[in-house]
């Protein structure tokens, strides 16, 4: 009987400690989230930079559609239709053109597009 009463005893007391534990893990977790997040937005806030083909091009909507290498940091290789910040950006522009251009991490929007050089 004496036993139980010191088991009982020390589980009581170790109750506030494990009360403390569990709060502070969720104030890491938080702030790990947190950290994570602000992360996440400081990297989607940039501009990356794309090489790659015009595979399409609708100026009258001001979508270009481009088959692109990877674009480090931003997406694997892909051809993907992106949205122009201004249909007059794609200007002079036309299917089979190799371009370099801009896109907003945070919209997937094209800021800036020109031929590449060859």
């Amino acid at each position: 009987m004496k036993l139980a009463k010191r088991e009982a005893t020390m589980t009581l007391l170790a109750l506030p400690i494990v009360a403390v534990a569990l709060q502070n893990l969720s104030t890491v977790d938080e702030a790990a989230s947190g950290i994570f997040a602000q992360a996440h937005a400081e990297e989607a806030a940039k501009v990356f930079h794309g090489v790659g083909v015009i595979t399409g091009i609708d100026s009258e909507s001001g979508f270009v559609t481009i088959d692109h290498e990877a674009i480090p940091g931003f997406m694997d290789a892909m051809e993907m239709a992106y949205q122009l910040k201004s249909p007059a950006i794609g200007a002079g522009l036309k299917k089979g053109d190799r371009v370099e251009f801009d896109v907003d991490g945070m919209t997937s929007t094209v800021v800036a597009i020109r031929k590449k050089r060859v």
